[in-house]
């Protein structure tokens, strides 16, 4: 099971319930809700590209609930403080933000998951995991996979 399709999502969080947590703060989900609404649809006949101007999340897939998976466009390839030169995936469900990091390569066209952030609706890191870059497949329609598929043609990688 690859990191993109499981949620560590926990009943219990240092003995309160999650949902307690995030349910009295909804200021930070409904304004990362208004950002993620927004996609790309700026699609060429071999693939996707990067427009100047575009928006700053694009729809790379859904889990099985239908819930969108959105790259973050503006800061792909750039370097995460703690998880090196990143693609950023996130999601929303159950009241909480999901954040995976992943790392490209597209000269090699290989793909790695190196971790991931959860955050309750007031913004509010309450979980972050580190992964040893366990390698996913980066050809496909899984969300790391259109990610890494959208960011090589954005940096217009040979072969892409």
């Amino acid at each position: 099971m690859s990191l993109l399709q499981r949620h560590p999502v926990t009943k219990d969080y240092k003995g309160r319930n999650v949902n307690q947590l995030v349910s009295s703060m909804n200021y930070l989900k409904r304004l990362v809700g208004v950002l993620l609404t927004g996609t790309i649809s700026v699609v060429s006949t071999n693939g996707l590209v990067l427009a100047e101007g575009a928006e700053q999340f694009f729809t790379v897939g859904t889990d099985s609930d239908g819930v969108p998976f959105k790259l973050d466009t503006q800061t792909m390839g750039k370097k995460d403080r703690k998880f090196g030169e990143v693609l950023k995936i996130y999601q929303l469900k159950n009241d909480l933000m999901f954040e995976y990091m992943l790392h490209a390569s597209c000269g090699d066209e290989r793909l790695w998951t190196v971790g991931y952030r959860i955050y309750n609706s007031a913004g509010k890191k309450i979980s972050e995991e580190k992964e040893g870059d366990k390698e996913i497949p980066a050809h496909g329609d899984s969300p790391g996979s259109t990610a890494m598929k959208y960011y090589c043609q954005a940096i217009n990688a040979r072969g892409w």
